[in-house]
């Protein structure tokens, strides 16, 4: 009896392996973890800074893994440098943009103030007011004054931050072409995010300073003797995480390229499991 090409087609999707869920049954005993190990901070996100921030059973993991050379840290920077390449090659976003390595190290810039700074004729006062959520900006003030009698000859507030709403404002635009950029340069300083690369581009040997993940180098920080893989595990937590949200959100579209993208974050995570046990 001749076997039809619906009924084969048919059977090869039965073969398929439905990544998405095995990432959900891998993420349950992960968060039970870290509701368990981090039980006095309130929320998710809490949670996971704590992972990413603080001495732990899977910080400490993924460090060992990423810095051994037995056959299984062969095997998590394989998987790593392959869950790199399909988040590259298919898009998924986030409530936050993109979920991918290339701008995933983002924290909050520590430097908010900048008091009476002064530069020629003027001194400058500029202060960011941080929201709840990494990013939110809830007040931006920039005061310009002379030094000789500490009149303000420009005075700015913001409930953003937010560049092009500076240099559109008119008594912005009345400054001398030296002020405006002062002023400017002054304001970038206190971005409220601070964007790192995982990309090592200046390779070292001595000591290493990278991570080489099949086609990809790694930053390692040769300065944090505690942990030197930290980039590494701030950038893959965060990502495994934004994974969880998009797919618990209801957001993911359940298509070929987010089953390659989470099978290799299944596999990750599955190794992660394995040094909590």
């Amino acid at each position: 009896m001749p076997v039809s090409q619906e009924n084969i087609e048919r059977w090869i999707q039965q073969s398929d392996i439905d990544y998405i869920g095995y990432f959900i049954k891998a993420w349950i005993p992960f968060n039970a973890w870290y509701n368990s190990s981090f039980a006095t901070l309130n929320s998710d996100r809490e949670k996971i800074n704590a992972i990413k921030s603080h001495p732990n059973s899977v910080r400490n993991g993924i460090d060992s893994l990423m810095e051994s050379n037995s056959q299984e840290g062969e095997e998590f920077r394989s998987n790593l440098a392959a869950l790199y390449y399909q988040l590259l090659q298919n898009h998924i976003d986030g409530r936050d943009g993109r979920i991918w390595f290339e701008n995933i190290l983002k924290e909050k810039n520590p430097i908010n103030l900048i008091d009476n700074r002064e530069y020629r004729t003027d001194k400058y006062f500029l202060k960011r007011t941080d929201g709840r959520y990494l990013g939110e900006v809830t007040e931006m003030k920039v005061i310009v004054k002379l030094k000789s009698n500490n009149r303000s000859i420009f005075n700015y507030t913001h409930t953003q931050y937010n560049l092009e709403h500076l240099q559109a404002h008119p008594d912005y635009q009345r400054l001398s072409n030296t002020r405006k950029e002062q002023v400017r340069l002054m304001f970038q300083e206190l971005k409220p995010i601070k964007i790192d690369t995982l990309i090592e581009t200046n390779k070292q040997n001595s000591p290493i300073n990278y991570y080489q993940c099949d086609t990809y180098t790694l930053k390692r920080d040769v300065t944090n003797t505690d942990c030197p893989a930290i980039y590494v595990v701030k950038a893959l937590i965060e990502v495994l995480y934004q994974l969880r949200n998009v797919l618990f959100h209801g957001e993911l579209v359940p298509n070929v390229g987010a089953q390659k993208i989470y099978k290799e974050a299944y596999s990750i995570l599955k190794m992660i499991l394995d040094k909590i046990r």
